[in-house]
């Protein structure tokens, strides 16, 4: 799993390295992040064999943002 963990930072920092030389708004960088960081937290869930449901989390950050 260390593997996994690494190899995720890694492309993370190439793809915001590309965006950012791109110039892309920061909305999309935002997007970029959160989505993987999503991505991130169910491959973990698969492999610790424990079910984390992202889309809670992310219900209980919007009904805090009020949106």
């Amino acid at each position: 799993m260390i593997w996994f963990i690494v190899g995720f930072l890694a492309a993370l920092g190439v793809g915001l390295a590309m965006m950012l030389r791109s110039h892309k708004s920061i909305k999309e960088i935002g997007l970029f992040v959160t989505l993987s960081c999503f991505g991130c937290i169910v491959w973990i869930s698969i492999f610790v064999h424990h079910k984390i449901n992202p889309l809670r989390w992310l219900g209980w950050l919007l009904d805090r943002a009020g949106l």
